[in-house]
């Protein structure tokens, strides 16, 4: 529903170009575009995925600019210009929060294995950290256990409270080996992630130490919450509407029954 006809396509790196090429033709789109053939450059395997969505987003402006004339500004402003401007990314997109005792942590809603890898090798090398980490029952849960791994052997594992997420037990069939490791801690009396950021919070002693919090949309919300930020919420009679009857509910809109 994505492609169609008459409209072009604009594909970022790291896809099957081909089969996409072969959909965008068989659903009669007008044109397929690459970032790189409007922007010049290469896209290539970016070690940052701010600077890939950041040359998407860029990339799209100029074929609106040049596609819908009337509706954009007359004069597009240049491509630094609309890289700064298109590198602003919404909550939990690789967040950095200070808390007031002046601990670091990390919200990032990387929840597959390829945005799992990138969030790890963006993370700094120079300084310890914890994860704390809970998945979707959709994922693949032993490549994202691997990236985790990398990254740490410091992981706090949580069941968020949405009907998609992953079962505790899920996730320690998929990486047996966790399951004597002192290093790995989960508690499935409250697999809550609350209870673990907590946790977390207490177990970091080093000033340096950074915690991060990733695997899954559906931790967000908690995990704000656990950390003291109060800000804005859909009221009950919204969360209602949204399905699930569980915490949180509001990320449920739009999940299909």
């Amino acid at each position: 529903g994505i492609i169609k006809e008459n409209c072009p396509v604009l594909v970022g790196p790291n896809v099957p170009h081909e089969t996409l090429r072969q959909c965008a033709k068989e659903r009669r789109a007008s044109k397929y575009w690459t970032c790189e053939e409007i922007l010049g450059g290469m896209d290539g395997d970016a070690e940052d995925y701010n600077i890939e969505n950041s040359r998407i987003a860029c990339a799209a402006l100029k074929l609106l600019h040049e596609s819908h004339p009337q509706a954009m500004a007359s004069d597009l402003p240049s491509q630094e210009e609309l890289m700064e401007v298109t590198s602003i990314r919404p909550p939990c997109r690789f967040e950095e929060i200070v808390l007031n005792d002046g601990k670091r942590v990390i919200l990032d809603v990387a929840h597959n294995p390829p945005a799992m890898n990138y969030l790890v090798r963006k993370l700094p090398k120079d300084q310890p950290v914890r994860m704390i980490v809970g998945m979707s029952s959709d994922k693949d849960l032993v490549l994202c256990g691997k990236a985790v791994r990398e990254a740490t052997s410091n992981i706090h594992l949580v069941q968020a409270a949405h009907p998609r997420a992953a079962k505790l037990d899920a996730i320690l069939e998929a990486n047996p080996d966790w399951k004597e490791d002192e290093s790995i801690h989960y508690n499935k009396e409250d697999p809550s992630v609350t209870y673990q950021v907590k946790k977390a919070l207490e177990l970091v002693e080093n000033p340096n130490e950074i915690l991060v919090v990733c695997g899954s949309v559906f931790l967000m919300a908690e995990t704000r919450e656990a950390l003291g930020i109060d800000e804005p919420r859909d009221s009950p009679y919204i969360a209602a509407m949204a399905g699930a009857g569980v915490r949180f509910a509001q990320e449920n809109c739009g999940v299909k029954k």
